[in-house]
């Protein structure tokens, strides 16, 4: 006797959202080392600790949930089983272009709070900036990869 399971709307869709999870964990993870860094030489120097390094910290956070809303939307097409294996490898590209923006982004926010141990009255609107920009590639990803998604 053979058993058929019909599973409907899954296809490794949560690639995705898991990729772009872990490339806010190393991006958090980058900007924090920088931040935890300026906050050292800032009590070395008995300066007040700059509150934007912790907002660096957290910009790459975003992209977790560019990852879930690229899950949620292939779930929601809910396409044909028969093409699960395409959709694991559709999901796994989009949330590695996901997670390379996150991981840039701590980088940047990393850089960022080098730059304000030199001089935290100067150059915060242009780091908030470029960090955005790199956010850019990560929405894009997103919303490029839900126009491909066919339509059921």
């Amino acid at each position: 006797m053979t058993l058929l399971t019909v599973v409907n709307g899954f296809g490794g869709h949560a690639i995705a959202l898991g990729i772009a999870g872990v490339g806010s964990a190393i991006g958090t993870g980058i900007a924090a080392m920088g931040a935890m860094g300026l906050w050292k030489q800032s009590i070395k120097d008995k300066k007040k600790l700059p509150a934007l390094a912790l907002a660096m910290v957290g910009m790459p956070l975003s992209q977790v949930i560019y990852g879930m809303i690229f899950m949620n939307s292939l779930i929601g097409a809910n396409l044909n089983p028969d093409s699960y294996m395409n959709q694991m490898v559709f999901a796994l590209f989009v949330g590695i272009a996901i997670a390379a923006s996150a991981i840039m982004q701590g980088r940047a926010g990393a850089a960022a709070c080098s730059n304000l141990a030199v001089d935290d009255k100067q150059g915060a609107g242009m780091y908030i900036a470029a960090m955005g920009v790199i956010e850019t590639v990560a929405l894009l990803a997103m919303v490029f990869g839900m126009g491909a998604i066919p339509s059921a």
